[in-house]
C-alpha cells in the first residue's frame, strides 16, 4: 500500500481498504492487506468524528466481515503451527508459540491482575475458536480448574478438541452451541470472546445463572469498533463495568471486567 500513515491521511487509508475488495483476494493477499489495516487503524484514536452514522454502519459491516476471516485464517495456522510443534513432545504450550498464536496468547495476562481465581472450579469462554489461546492460557497459570470452550463453528470445536488431545490436555473440552442457549449454572468464571455476537444476549443467559460471579468480556476499543461489537455502551442491567486490562498492540479490544449489581 502506498498511503501514509492513517494519522497524516485521515480516511484515506480506510477508503483505499475498501477499494482493495480484499474479499476476493486470496488468503495470503488478503492477510497482508488485512495487518496493514490493523496497523494504520491503530494509530487513529476516533472515528466518530469523522464518520456519519451511515457510513460507520457501511465500514464497519465490511470491516467485521473480514476480520473474522482473518480471524479464522490465523487461529488455523496457530493450530496447525502448534500441533506440529508439540504433537507427542510434552512441550508446554506457552513455550511452543510463535507469532499470532503467542500475542492472541499473551494479551489475556490481565486476567490474573482482574479475576479472582482463589474460590473458582469451573470457567467457560464462549466463542472459544479454533485456536483457543485464552483457555490455553488460563490453563497454563490455573492447571487445577476446569475448562468449556463454546463454539458455534463445528469446525472451530473439532480443531480446538484435536488441538488440546494432542497437547495432552484433559480438563479443556469443547461443545457446539450458541452461548444465548447455554445452561451456565455451575460455573464460577465466564469470558465472552471479542467476536460474539449479540453479547448482549449471551450476557443476559449469564446473568440467569446466580453460579456465575465473575464475568470478562472483550471489549473493542473506539476504533475496534469496525472489528467488533461493542456491549459496554448497553450492558444488561446485571452488570456494571469494574475494571479494564490494557490494549494489546493491534488487537483494538482489551478485557472488561463485570460486576454484578
Amino acid at each position: 500500500m502506498t498511503v501514509t500513515s492513517a494519522a497524516q491521511s485521515g480516511l484515506a487509508f480506510l477508503r483505499e481498504y475498501h477499494r482493495e475488495r480484499p474479499l476476493d483476494l486470496d488468503d495470503d493477499r488478503f492477510v497482508r492487506l488485512h495487518e496493514w489495516f490493523l496497523r494504520e487503524l491503530s494509530t487513529i484514536d476516533s472515528l466518530t468524528d469523522r464518520l456519519d452514522d451511515a457510513e460507520c454502519a457501511n465500514y464497519g459491516t465490511i470491516c467485521s466481515r473480514c476480520h473474522r476471516r482473518y480471524l479464522a485464517i490465523k487461529e488455523m495456522q496457530a493450530n496447525k503451527n502448534l500441533l506440529a510443534v508439540v504433537r507427542n513432545a510434552g512441550a508446554s504450550t506457552g513455550q511452543s508459540l510463535t507469532g499470532f498464536g503467542r500475542r492472541v496468547y499473551d494479551r489475556v495476562r490481565d486476567l490474573r491482575r482482574l479475576v479472582d481465581f482463589r474460590n473458582c472450579e469451573n470457567v467457560v469462554m464462549v466463542g472459544s475458536g479454533a485456536f483457543p489461546a485464552t483457555l490455553l492460557w488460563l490453563r497454563d497459570n490455573f492447571p487445577m480448574l476446569r475448562y468449556v470452550g463454546l463454539d458455534i463453528d463445528p469446525g472451530c470445536v473439532t480443531m480446538a478438541t484435536d488441538l488440546v488431545g494432542a497437547l495432552g490436555i484433559d480438563n479443556v473440552h469443547f461443545e457446539l452451541i450458541d452461548g444465548r442457549q447455554y445452561d451456565f449454572g455451575g460455573f464460577d468464571f465466564a469470558y465472552v470472546a471479542n467476536h460474539v455476537v449479540p453479547k448482549r444476549a449471551v450476557l443476559e443467559q449469564i446473568a440467569r445463572s446466580t453460579s456465575v460471579r465473575q464475568v470478562v468480556v472483550r471489549e473493542p476499543t473506539p476504533v475496534g469498533e469496525l472489528l467488533a461489537e461493542a456491549v459496554r455502551p448497553d450492558l444488561p442491567p446485571a452488570f456494571v463495568a469494574d475494571a479494564a486490562g490494557a490494549v494489546g498492540g493491534i488487537s483494538l479490544s482489551y478485557d472488561l471486567l463485570l460486576r454484578r449489581v
